[in-house]
């Protein structure tokens, strides 16, 4: 799991990819998402989602959790 909280999120960042989410399976399904600081290549947390990711960024949108499907390996 460290790659995907560590490792990816600073070299996205570093790429200067604008956003970035993660997908915790704990006590149900958790979207984190994320915005890049440019200046400091790194990202700051802009939501924690347990029912609906209710952002305007990238774009609007209002996406129901449940309608995530979680592929098992």
């Amino acid at each position: 799991m460290a790659a995907g909280r560590i490792l990816k999120p600073a070299l996205y960042a570093q790429a200067g990819i604008p956003f970035y989410w993660r997908i915790e399976f704990e006590d149900g399904l958790t979207v984190y998402t994320y915005k890049i600081d440019p200046v400091h290549e790194v990202y700051t947390e802009t939501g924690r989602w347990n029912k609906f990711v209710d952002t305007g960024e990238p774009w609007a949108m209002n996406l129901p959790v449940s309608r995530l499907i979680p592929r098992h390996l």
